[in-house]
């Protein structure tokens, strides 16, 4: 039988908190108690009736909106995919980097989370920014987006960049690639970003530099691994994406309920053939593994940058009228939230009071 998160939580949560209570922080707690009383009386809510003759009424409570709940998310990511949607390049090819965080350094990630995530995004834009105007002449625009987490809840960082086959030239000209399947090299993405992030700790955070060699003298030595793919017209990449911006590790569906070893069945995914298949582990460890994925609050993990960030759009717009033509981005289409249906008749109900929040939500 599936299981939610927050069925994991009301059980297990309480012992997990004393057992890590040194290595927790005050946005676990946040995202423990946010999943908790997500859908429940403690939030509010709304009540529905119907027009028909039965009278049937519906509660829908509030949802806590907590990027770590996975039951929340699916209409922000449905409106998230229009919006970048509509300000896709008709014609242009678009491409899909990932840069991988070396092994050597996720134990420094676990340990400053809101610094190395934002050092890891910044100077993956920058190398990107620096190897676009060397290679090909002018400045990109692009999205980066963090990903924590593995096919099996492991902490895996690494960052997702979606960006067009198209630069600005610094004389207001656009300039492409010489070939449409091809952006540029993975190496020397890699190496760039190996050492900006190098020097950016170094004169930013050098207790946190000197740490990192002491434990690991060769990991700015190493070579790092950047992948960088062709994707199309680029909407499989950005759906492929949201999946990550508003879904959380734990994705509805994927707890199959305990064993007889009172473990939990963690269903996954086989990289490349995509084969599912499953694993068991225990409540502590699920939890843990959970938590490496909690972000700091208030951290952004999508950012534009170029001629793609929110500061630049009389720069985007002139970048579409030149390669497409096109005077003005597409209005994307607004997603609404479904609207309760009677039960018996089937007509859609109507609004008719706000449920006040029945206290607050359960602390734990």
């Amino acid at each position: 039988m599936p299981l939610a998160l927050a069925e994991v939580l009301h059980e297990h949560w309480p012992r997990f908190a004393r057992t890590h209570a040194p290595r927790l922080a005050a946005a676990h707690y946040r995202a423990a108690r946010a999943v908790l009383s997500c859908r429940t009386p403690a939030l509010g809510g709304q009540l529905w009736q119907c027009a028909c003759h039965t009278h049937a009424r519906h509660y829908s409570y509030h949802s806590c909106n907590h990027r770590s709940c996975p039951r929340c998310g699916a209409i922000e990511q449905q409106q998230w995919c229009a919006t970048q949607e509509a300000r896709l390049l008709p014609g242009v090819p678009y491409f899909l980097v990932t840069l991988t965080v070396p092994d050597a350094l996720r134990g420094v990630c676990m340990a400053y989370p809101a610094i190395l995530y934002d050092l890891l995004l910044r100077e993956a834009a920058g190398a990107l920014k620096d190897l676009c105007r060397s290679k090909l002449g002018g400045t990109p625009g692009f999205t980066t987006v963090l990903h924590t987490w593995g096919r099996q809840l492991q902490h895996h960082p690494h960052v997702h960049i979606v960006i067009p086959g198209a630069v600005l030239a610094p004389d207001g000209s656009e300039r492409y690639p010489a070939r449409p399947d091809f952006l540029l090299h993975g190496t020397p993405l890699a190496l760039r970003l190996r050492n900006r992030l190098e020097l950016a700790l170094k004169d930013n955070h050098p207790q946190i530099h000197e740490t990192i060699l002491r434990d690991h003298p060769d990991v700015f030595r190493i070579q790092w691994i950047a992948d960088v793919r062709h994707t199309g017209s680029g909407k499989p990449a950005l759906r492929y994406l949201a999946r990550y911006v508003f879904k959380s590790a734990l994705g509805p569906g994927r707890l199959l309920g305990y064993d007889r070893q009172g473990r939990i069945r963690l269903q996954c995914h086989e990289s490349g053939s995509n084969r599912p298949f499953v694993i068991a582990l225990t409540p502590d460890e699920l939890l843990r593994r959970w938590c490496l994925h909690v972000l700091p609050k208030g951290f952004v993990r999508v950012r534009h940058h170029g001629w793609m960030s929110g500061a630049a759009r009389k720069v985007r717009l002139l970048v579409r009228a030149l390669v497409c033509g096109e005077l003005d981005e597409p209005a994307p289409v607004v997603i609404l939230p479904p609207v309760p249906r009677c039960e018996r008749c089937g007509a859609e109900m109507k609004l008719v009071a706000k449920v006040e929040p029945r206290g607050p939500p359960p602390r734990t």
